[in-house]
């Protein structure tokens, strides 16, 4: 089972069972791709959890580790550049 996020406003493109599962997780826009057998209804909505389950694996950028930034290239290479436009570069 895939979940594939929807434009805003578009609501819950799934099977009933599934767009339940989803109203209880908060999601509000998204599209499902379900691909094999999907007539048995507790192995569908086991592999529908498992898929939820695997959404909330990645990283957003408010779980990001502070990490502080070196110089910006601008920067680095502007100094390097004025000594060379001026000749005293050697």
């Amino acid at each position: 089972v895939r979940f594939i996020p929807a434009p805003r406003g578009t609501g819950l493109c799934a099977s009933p069972s599934t767009k339940k599962m989803l109203a209880m997780a908060g999601i509000q826009d998204c599209y499902t791709s379900a691909r094999g057998h999907t007539r048995t209804m507790g192995n569908f909505i086991k592999a529908c959890f498992d898929a939820l389950k695997n959404t909330y694996g990645y990283l957003t950028p408010d779980l990001w580790g502070h990490r502080d930034l070196g110089i910006s290239p601008m920067q680095e290479y502007s100094d390097y550049l004025k000594k060379t436009a001026t000749g005293h570069g050697k």
